[in-house]
């Protein structure tokens, strides 16, 4: 396996408020493979501008599997800004599409979903 292989496998984290207080959870060493449709179908839809309400439950869903489950989907709902939260369903997409850099720097600044399509071409 190549050294950029290797990078790319890293981990990335996610900070979820719950109970008042700050968790930061990491995803495990291991994403299943059938997450990746998922992400390629979420971040189709995100991309084009269609992200519809209806499937708001599944696309948080999503973020919780790739994350082991170790939040629910209200603990990530109620537990990020409301302002991210398509941000956070696309970046952890991302992530799942082997793009781990560009999922962290999503999730760690302020990065608008547009300027990553950029950096993904």
């Amino acid at each position: 396996m190549t050294e950029k292989a290797q990078v790319e496998q890293r981990p990335i984290s996610l900070l979820i408020e719950i109970d008042g207080k700050e968790k930061r959870f990491v995803t495990p060493k291991k994403i299943k493979g059938s997450l990746w449709r998922q992400a390629a179908l979420v971040s189709e839809e995100i991309e084009s501008g269609e992200v519809l309400i209806a499937d708001l439950d599944s696309h948080l869903q999503f973020v919780c599997d790739v994350f082991g489950n170790q939040f629910d989907i209200g603990q990530l709902e109620d537990g990020i800004d409301a302002r991210d939260i398509v941000k956070t369903i696309y970046a952890v997409t991302v992530f799942v599409m082997g793009q781990v850099s560009i999922a962290s720097e999503m999730l760690m600044k302020n990065v608008d979903i547009g300027e990553i399509d950029e950096k993904k071409s």
